[in-house]
């Protein structure tokens, strides 16, 4: 695709290897280190706040990650200087997606998450690392690599109420039974894929 804009472009990265996996966990080190520097090394104060989400989500990806029987569902997209700025690991499951509708397959997506600088949002504070795009661009590889699939692009992701806007600005949909699950449908995917690839 021709890049038309002035946003930034991001490589796919599919799988964890231990370059990876070490890069996470210095996202994890990291997390701690603004913790200690703008919290006073309480994490009780970041609790229920888009930061806090942020670095519970890392710990999560991480552990997984760096776990071999997960590894190899690692998704993830890096900058251009390299930098592994957004992460997730995906899964195929078989549900109901939603009420009154038949079993099928789907990827889910648990956790899906950007590193700590970009997370961060202190008055007065500039992180060098924090970069815009990451998460969305990673989203479109993802629907992407499925959409030719037996998924079709079908996704679901489960999100607290702090995170849901991302979600649904792409195209998701909420489970009316179970409003913390969302849900990319066929057709949302490929209009989602359709609006992204204007943005490259």
């Amino acid at each position: 695709m021709t890049n038309t804009s002035n946003f930034n472009r991001f490589t796919y990265v599919v799988g964890a290897d231990r370059d990876t996996q070490n890069e996470l966990i210095s996202w994890v080190v990291k997390s701690q280190e603004y913790i200690n520097q703008y919290f006073g090394g309480d994490r009780s104060r970041i609790m229920r706040t888009t930061f806090g989400d942020c670095v519970s989500k890392v710990e999560v990806l991480t552990d997984l990650a760096i776990d071999d029987n997960y590894a190899p569902d690692f998704r993830g997209v890096r900058d251009v200087n390299g930098r592994l700025q957004a992460g997730a690991i995906i899964s195929r499951q078989i549900d109901i997606l939603f009420p009154y509708t038949e079993e099928r397959v789907y990827l889910s997506i648990d956790p899906f998450t950007t590193p700590p600088w970009n997370c961060l949002d202190l008055e007065g504070v500039e992180l060098p690392e924090k970069i815009k795009g990451a998460a969305r661009w990673l989203m479109s590889e993802i629907v992407q690599e499925i959409i030719d699939t037996e998924t079709e692009g079908v996704t679901k992701v489960l999100s607290i109420e702090r995170s849901k806007d991302f979600y649904l600005n792409i195209g998701f949909q909420e489970n009316p039974d179970y409003p913390s699950e969302l849900v990319l449908t066929k057709e949302a995917a490929i209009a989602f894929l359709q609006e992204q690839s204007y943005r490259r």
